[in-house]
């Protein structure tokens, strides 16, 4: 990230300063940009020339978490949510810190090393600079989910959100390692989902969400009328498939956070779809 030290800098954000002193400093005992940390390594470089090659075989080398991210975003209010889903596909326990910030792309400012456009400039860390720190046992994951604002002055579509998670002891070779993460663009979130979401609120709601046990369906319908709750993973399998008839009364279905064959699913995002007569409505579920 490009990432602006000086209070006096037009771009400066003082939780990315803050972020930027999580590591030891590189240079001389001093952080002095423009300067390239790759998983926290202190011995990166000066020369932008071989940034990529740094980067690219960094990529290259397997990683013991898969990231997943989805969200939604309102652009007439600036608002959303984020959800960032670590999944542990090595052999034992990790505990890292997970980090997730807004970047913006495309900003002019003539800055005192002689650049004039700054890319992945950090605006907000959420909920700070400091992130959480979380406990995955083999195979399994965990979910974070994060609200967001985009500022009236920020170009929402040049924003990006970024999260990952990073070993938080320092190695030998001081370094923390990185071990995945990922990015989205804001403007690309579900914003015809939310709008969906909010149209059918008062129809159907689904509380607690999150939810660790269980999820509870609420809604009414006229009796005789056929329903259906369809429940997909992220990738778009379905997992369990709900039917019923309403009664006239507001009815409870309880969703046990199972699949079809009663095993429990793994903590993550779920997408779940109302079909009826009467109720037309989508959203998302996060088990945690």
């Amino acid at each position: 990230m490009d990432v602006h030290f000086s209070p006096t800098d037009s771009f400066y954000l003082e939780e990315a300063y803050q972020r930027m002193h999580y590591y030891p400093p590189p240079f001389s005992g001093n952080y002095l940009p423009p300067w390239l940390w790759y998983d926290g390594d202190q011995h990166g470089s000066y020369d932008y020339l071989l940034w990529e090659s740094y980067i690219t075989v960094r990529m290259s080398e397997p990683a013991p978490v898969t990231v997943t991210m989805s969200g939604y975003y309102n652009p007439a209010g600036g608002t959303g949510s984020v959800y960032a889903q670590f999944r542990n596909d090595s052999s034992a326990a990790i505990t890292g810190r997970v980090i997730i910030v807004i970047t913006e792309d495309s900003l002019y400012y003539p800055a005192p090393n002689g650049a004039l456009w700054h890319n992945h400039v950090p605006r907000d860390y959420l909920p700070d600079h400091n992130g959480e720190i979380v406990n995955i046992d083999p195979g399994d994951s965990v979910t974070v989910t994060r609200s967001f604002s985009i500022e009236p002055f920020w170009d929402d579509t040049h924003c990006r959100i970024l999260a990952w998670i990073q070993n938080d002891e320092m190695q030998p070779d001081s370094t923390k390692e990185i071990w995945q993460g990922g990015m989205l663009e804001v403007d690309a979130l579900g914003v015809e989902e939310h709008t969906v979401e909010t149209a059918a609120s008062e129809k159907l709601q689904v509380l607690p969400n999150p939810c660790r046990s269980e999820a509870r369906c609420y809604f009414t319908l006229p009796q005789g009328v056929d329903y259906q709750i369809a429940l997909f993973d992220a990738t778009g399998r379905l997992v369990r498939s709900i039917n019923g008839s309403g009664t006239g009364k507001q009815e409870t279905v309880v969703w046990q956070r199972d699949d079809k064959w009663s095993i429990p699913v793994r903590s993550g995002v779920y997408f779940y779809r109302f079909t009826s007569e009467c109720i037309q409505a989508s959203g998302k579920i996060v088990v945690q």
